[in-house]
Parts: structure tokens; C-alpha cells; sequence
């Protein structure tokens, strides 16, 4: 247990030192969540292990006896023309926990024109991601994991190839109600670049904290993301102009960049088969926030039902004012089909 939590400490230690720039990133789907839960949730948790394989996505220690043979499809229609969607597997050998998942993104076709406004046709551009995960318990209640991500991207006749990894720790105390996890993702790099340079990818360091009342069908989480970076904010061109001529430039208070790296979500779980969610995520909340104009930008919602054999998740979140993106999800368990077919 000493060595797991010192390895922890360290991992995170070196992440503030080789990843401490923030900016711009290839492959910024990775950070988009593919789960309905998740999504509802704010976009990230890293402790909540549940029945639900697709948590493993974004920690693969969260892998465990409950994902066996589970077999998880999300969709979603992003934004405008823009689809994205998931497969995972779970399966699990002995005593290792393991974990499959493809990603992909379709930004849709594009009308192509060249420098003189020449019509050159349509094009499309998509990005691809498969993920190996494996996981194993380390110690009572603690379980590590990590995930190897070959990645592809195809822009017209541009392409690129990556490689990443993703490591995770977690702590689950069920009779408690008490979930922890910690996870460093998107270590790597390209392959293959678009040009002649190659772009750092979008890594993040995460803590979440997950507490289900013991009296109460209530489960909070705090998730706090970019643990690497304090300065979560961009380089703003729209500047203010005073009658003087001088230029007036935004600034974010120590409370508000605070905020910034927190998301918090409540899930009310009723009963095993039915969860309802909400969520706030304040960077995308002050990211997409227009002045004078009211929004639902930053917050999330979100539920799920078992219906027989299956888990059907669904999410609400707005990420461009007056549009919501809607994401479903549908999880079996795929032992329930083989045991029905070999009682007949």
C-alpha cells in the first residue's frame, strides 16, 4: 500500500514538471466524453466504479468484476453536423481486468475550394481512437490500471498517427459509499504528424471523490481536472478599446480560475436500475458565457434505466447557446444472453 501511494505521488509530481504548458492540443477529441453518465456528470469523473464499463474509459482502474463480458454503444449528435460514438468491452481473465474501446469522431463533409475559389470537391475529416486496458486489484479496496491508446486522424489528405497512455488509481469502499480515484491521460505522442511539426497532445492530470449517503439515495462527486497547470484561461482577440485608446484586457480572479478546475455532479439513485443526474462544469461555463444573454452553459443532465437486460443512459448538455447535444448510451451484460440460450 506504501508503494502504491508513493508511486501515485510521484507520477503526479513529475506530470507538474514535463506537462506544466497549457494551450492548444492534437487530438482534442480525446477529451470530449463518449459516456452519457459521464457527460451528465460535467464531463469527467475518475472514481466512480460502478457497472458501468464506460468509467474505465477515462480511468482504466476502474475496471472491475462487474464489467466482465459487459458490452457498452454511446452515441451522440455533438454539434451541427458533428457525431460522435463508442464501443466498449469489458472481459476479464483470472484475476486481470481487461478492457477494449473504440472512439471515433465525424466532423462531416466539408465543400473544398482552392486559393482562386476553384471548386475542388467534398472532403471529410474523422479521428479514431482504440483503447487496451488492463487493471488489477493492488491491495484491499485499491485497484491500478492503465490503458495503451493507438490514435488516427484524417483531415482531406492530411493524417496523422499518435500513440498515448493513460494511468489510473482508484479506491472504492462499498459498504461506505466512498470512491476515489486519481488519473494521468493522454501521455504521448504523434506518430505521425499533419505537417512537418508535431503537437503535444491534451494531457490532463485528474482527482475525483464520489460519497453515496447512507440514509439518502444521494451521490455527490468533485472531480478536479488539470491538476498540471493553474492558468486554465486563453488568449482572448477581441479586446476593448477605451476612448483614450487604451486597450482593456480581461483578467480572471483566483477564485473564478479556482473554480475552473473544479466539476461537480449529484447523481439521486432510487434503486439499482434507475439513476437521474446533474452536473456543473464552471470552465465551460465561463468559457461560453456571452455578456447580457442567459444560458444553461456548464450545466448537464442526465439518467439512466435497466430495462430487462439492458442499461439505457441518456445526457443533455449545452455547448453553444440555444443548441443542447444529446447523447445515448446502452450497456448489457452479455452472460445474461449466453445463460438464456443454454437453458433452452
Amino acid at each position: 500500500m506504501k508503494r502504491l501511494l508513493s508511486y501515485s505521488i510521484f507520477s503526479f509530481i513529475s506530470s507538474f514538471f514535463v506537462w506544466s504548458q497549457s494551450g492548444q492540443a492534437v487530438y482534442s477529441f480525446l477529451e470530449i466524453p463518449f459516456s452519457s453518465h459521464v457527460s451528465a456528470l460535467g464531463g469527467a469523473n475518475v472514481a466512480l466504479r460502478s457497472q458501468d464499463v464506460n468509467f474505465a474509459t477515462g480511468n482504466p482502474s476502474l475496471l472491475s468484476v462487474d464489467t466482465d463480458n459487459q458490452l457498452a454503444l454511446n452515441f451522440s449528435n455533438h454539434i451541427a453536423d458533428v457525431s460522435l460514438g463508442s464501443v466498449v468491452y469489458g472481459k476479464n481473465w483470472k484475476d486481470n481486468l481487461l478492457g477494449f474501446a473504440i472512439q471515433y469522431i465525424d466532423y462531416g463533409s466539408f465543400d473544398g475550394y482552392s486559393q482562386t475559389n476553384q471548386p475542388m470537391g467534398s472532403f471529410t475529416a474523422k479521428d479514431f481512437a482504440v483503447s487496451f486496458m488492463y487493471a488489477k486489484q493492488l491491495a484491499k479496496n485499491w485497484h491500478g490500471g492503465i490503458a495503451v491508446k493507438p490514435i488516427y486522424s484524417a483531415y482531406e489528405n492530411y493524417y496523422s498517427v499518435g500513440i498515448a497512455v493513460d494511468m489510473g488509481w482508484s479506491y472504492a469502499n462499498e459498504a461506505k459509499g466512498l470512491f476515489w480515484g486519481m488519473a494521468l491521460q493522454h501521455i504521448g505522442t504523434q506518430v505521425r504528424s499533419y505537417a512537418e511539426t508535431a503537437e503535444s497532445l491534451p494531457y490532463n492530470s485528474l482527482l475525483s471523490f464520489s460519497k453515496k449517503f447512507s440514509h439518502a439515495p444521494l451521490r455527490v462527486s468533485v472531480t478536479a481536472h488539470h491538476l498540471h497547470v493553474w492558468n486554465l484561461g486563453y488568449t482572448n482577440t477581441i479586446t476593448t478599446t477605451t476612448l483614450s485608446g487604451e486597450k482593456l484586457s480581461e483578467s480572471i480572479s483566483f477564485v473564478d480560475m479556482l473554480f475552473r478546475h473544479a466539476i461537480l455532479g449529484i447523481d439521486f439513485v432510487p434503486s439499482k436500475s434507475f439513476y437521474l443526474t446533474a452536473g456543473y462544469n464552471h470552465q465551460r461555463a465561463a468559457e461560453l458565457r456571452v455578456s447580457g444573454i442567459k444560458s444553461i452553459a456548464g450545466f448537464s443532465f442526465g439518467g439512466g434505466l435497466k430495462v430487462s437486460n439492458f442499461q439505457l443512459g441518456f445526457a443533455a448538455v449545452q455547448y453553444q447557446k440555444g443548441i443542447l447535444s444529446y447523447q445515448v448510451s446502452l450497456n448489457t451484460k452479455l452472460n445474461s444472453f449466453i445463460k438464456k440460450h443454454a437453458a433452452k
